[in-house]
């Protein structure tokens, strides 16, 4: 596979070397977009929108027409900031943002009223700033830009987001998250309001993450990414939540996109199905470059992945209507000799893979200036799948496992917002996921020699007509345009038990002065288990080939809500214009978590530290867990050519298991230190090179250690269980680096970028695993040295 990605670079190389040194003249593009108000999204008629940087600009600024709309147009390509103001309203300023001659550039603005209407108010610049107004604490906005020129984040949010503080990834394999010592599982994914399924490759039931995203950041706008106490709206989540949304299609001009590099082909189109009425269409294709040689080339263990990201929308005179949808298929089949079987050598073929699927349709009804209604449906498929064929060399005996897994859901959203005066807003709202689950496995053996063909009993669970209904309240009160307060409540109900939970939230946030900051945040947060969890059948022993029996009874379905209590303080301070520091302490309690009913160190708080949901029995909501920390952030925004972000974690994750010992939680890190920076400079007018860097030194994972003696003599895997996840290993080191250039011509933009991760290939321990043929404990390790090429065409 080396070989496939250095004959790809290779072939990048004269296409670099012509836009190099070719001499284009200086580009102009379109600046455009729409005004709002950020509570109901009524347009804002008459806001003035005007360009920083006049020498850039040959025409300076404009205002909002009776729809909201703006343009400025013939802006000199590069990096351009504009501030919007509007009479009533805080002003809002983007910084340094790219312009593109292959693109134009769609900015919409959400503006928040202002309490006191004539006075002069510092403006807020548009970076870091939550999108969503009720957030106090623990939250920050993201671009798509950062998903791409962050090192080693390859497009990927949740990559991307472990370089902010308290945010670590469990394995460089997936891009499974930890927040603040918590469970990857305990994440919430939200795409245009509403909750979806994790949207990745390569998934599995019951996980948050996968190997590679499904998501299109070719298609994302900007979003908001929370940590803890996050504002009432969201729930069934206790470590964060990643609220995503997709823009919109240009509504005057038809755009293209192609895109070239080791993940894949990708082919993008955009533009307008009505000028007259503003709608617009948005849609990308992916295939993995990796799957399709797989398939040229007749080779095995290449992950081949599909999929498709779109977005339809419909303005109306009072709101609008919007569709959209990813779907994704993925699978990698592995084939390799197994020694360790008796009675002669075995060839194990392995097939592994995923579907999912989410369409979506929102409906937005502004009643008047003051009041609007939303509502949104989506229904979601996912269906993970594994097939495991051992054959014998003479051919003589075939077993097959089959692993197969379905989750349907139909989710609807419905808030209503509305603003009572400049000082109060309220917001309630419902969210209720009606779903389907089944669960498959089943292996049958063939032996040639006896002419026999055996099933075995399959084990089966399934459940239909389960729902989780959400309600929520959530009220701002502005004292002042320096300090607010953010309140609300969550409450929950599943049908499968009746189990209830009511979660307050309580938020300040109190700009000291126009150089400091404090904010305070309490959350109350519940979470229903992976919806397998409930249906696990109870194990009886095991039959005559070590297979395992299991029952009818099913001992997990009366588990109620894990709960997190979540306290947070922070102070930010700006030094500068564009540089902040912050720091964060923070205090969780987590309760009702399931553990086992007899005494043991098991917990469902470490659920997804094998990539996976554990299959307990018997488990009773009697666990706790503690997590607490401080962090700090040191960011310098893009000015002067360059940026940096330096984030250090100090914390501690604990948890109790049913025998009541504390111990570690499986990520139980204790500490990560994160650095990254970059530059950019013009080498000739239209072309630009920008090299980014990033440095990650973090504790190293926590392991339950083996018994080797007993692993000898029962020649399988023995762990001492008492010691679950006191042993740590070496600490993780990980260093990125990336390297673009950007040329702009008339109407085309091209870029090329090469992304290395682990550049000095330094080997992170993954985990240890007991090796019957050696008789030793053997290490797995994280990915070693990756280069990644990639190719962009914007016209």
């Amino acid at each position: 596979m080396n070989s496939i990605r250095y004959l790809l670079a290779i072939c990048l190389i004269p296409a670099m070397t012509t836009l190099l040194f070719s001499q284009p003249e200086k580009r102009t593009q379109t600046l455009r977009g729409r005004v709002i108000d950020q509570q109901t999204e009524t347009p804002l008629i008459g806001a003035s929108i005007f360009l920083i940087d006049s020498v850039k600009a040959n025409s300076r600024g404009t205002t909002s027409n009776a729809d909201g709309y703006y343009k400025l147009e013939n802006i000199p390509v590069g990096r351009v900031s504009i501030q919007v103001s509007y009479l009533g309203y805080k002003p809002v300023k983007i910084d340094r943002i790219l312009l593109k001659s292959g693109k134009e550039l769609v900015l919409d603005f959400e503006l928040e009223s202002s309490v006191i209407q004539m006075s002069e108010i510092v403006v807020e610049s548009g970076k870091e700033k939550p999108l969503n107004d009720m957030t106090t604490v623990s939250g920050r906005t993201f671009s798509v830009e950062e998903t791409e020129k962050f090192a080693g984040s390859w497009g990927d949010p949740a990559r991307m987001a472990t370089n902010f503080a308290g945010v670590f990834v469990a394995g460089d394999q997936r891009n499974d998250i930890i927040i603040r010592g918590n469970s990857p599982t305990g994440l919430l994914w939200q795409l245009e309001g509403i909750p979806i399924p994790s949207p990745n490759h390569f998934d599995v039931l019951g996980t948050t993450g996968g190997p590679i995203s499904m998501l299109n950041n070719n298609l994302l706008a900007l979003s908001d990414f929370f940590t803890s106490a996050f504002p009432a709206e969201y729930g069934n989540a206790t470590s964060g939540v990643f609220d995503l949304k997709l823009r919109n299609g240009n509504d005057e001009k038809h755009e293209f996109l192609g895109q070239l590099g080791l993940g894949g082909f990708e082919l993008g189109a955009e533009g307008p199905i009505s000028r007259e009425t503003r709608s617009s269409y948005l849609i990308n294709l992916r295939y993995s470059m990796l799957g399709l040689v797989q398939k040229l080339l007749w080779a095995e263990g290449l992950p081949d992945y599909k999929d498709v990201s779109f977005k339809l929308n419909f303005p109306l005179k009072s709101g609008r209507i919007s569709v959209f949808g990813i779907g994704g298929l993925s699978s990698i089949t592995d084939i390799e000799d197994d020694e360790t079987r008796p009675n002669g050598n075995y060839q194990v073929k392995n097939v592994n893979g995923s579907g999912t699927g989410i369409l979506g349709l929102n409906y937005l009804h502004i009643l008047n200036p003051e009041t609007a209604i939303k509502t949104g449906l989506a229904f979601s498929i996912r269906r993970p799948h594994e097939t495991v064929d051992s054959l014998l060399n003479d051919q003589s005996y075939l077993q097959t496992d089959k692993n197969s897994y379905r989750q349907n859901n139909l989710t609807l959203v419905s808030s209503i917002s509305h603003k009572i005066n400049s000082k109060n807003s309220v917001t309630t709202g419902i969210v209720v996921d009606y779903f389907s689950f089944s669960a498959s496995r089943m292996t049958s053996d063939y032996d040639s020699h006896e002419n026999i063909f055996t099933i075995d009993k399959p084990y089966e669970i399934s459940a239909d007509n389960l729902i989780l209904s959400q309600f929520y309240v959530q009220w701002k009160h502005q004292f002042t345009d320096e300090f607010y307060l953010s309140s609300g409540i969550n409450s929950s109900f599943f049908n499968l038990n009746n189990s209830f939970a009511a979660d307050p939230r309580f938020g300040l946030s109190w700009q000291v002065t126009n150089q400091q900051t404090l904010g305070l945040g309490y959350g109350l947060h519940s979470q229903m288990q992976p919806v397998s969890v409930y249906f696990i059948r109870s194990k009886t022993g095991t039959d005559s080939n070590g297979r395992q029996i299991y029952s009818d009874l099913k001992t997990n379905q009366n588990l109620d809500f894990t709960r997190s209590h979540q306290f947070a303080v922070s102070h930010q301070i700006t030094v500068t214009q564009n540089l902040n520091f912050k720091t964060e302490v923070y205090y969780q309690r987590l309760f009702n978590v399931p553990v086992k009913d007899s005494k043991g160190y098991f917990s469902m708080i470490n659920s997804g530290a094998a990539m996976s949901v554990p299959e307990e029995d018997s488990l009773v909501n009697s666990g706790y867990g503690k997590n607490y920390g401080i962090e700090f952030t040191l960011e310098k925004y893009l000015s002067e050519n360059y940026y940096f972000l330096v984030t250090a974690s100090l914390f501690n994750s604990l948890y109790q298991g049913s025998d009541k010992v504390w111990r570690n939680t499986a990520y139980n890190g204790n500490y990560v230190l994160n650095t990254l920076g970059g530059y950019e400079f013009e080498i000739k007018p239209n072309i630009q090179l920008s090299s980014n860097l990033r440095v990650v030194y973090a504790g190293g994972r926590r392991l339950i250690p083996f018994d080797l003696a007993k692993s000898i003599e029962q020649n399988d895997n023995v762990y001492i269980y008492d010691q679950a996840y006191e042993k740590q290993v070496k600490p993780y080191f990980r260093t990125d680096i990336r390297v673009g250039v950007l040329f702009q011509q008339p109407s085309a933009t091209h870029e090329l970028a090469l992304d290395i991760a682990n550049v000095t290939n330094h080997k992170n321990i993954y985990r240890e695993k007991y090796d019957e043929k050696v008789k030793k404990v053997k290490t797995t390790y994280m990915q070693g040295i990756f280069p990644m090429v990639l190719y962009r065409l914007n016209f």
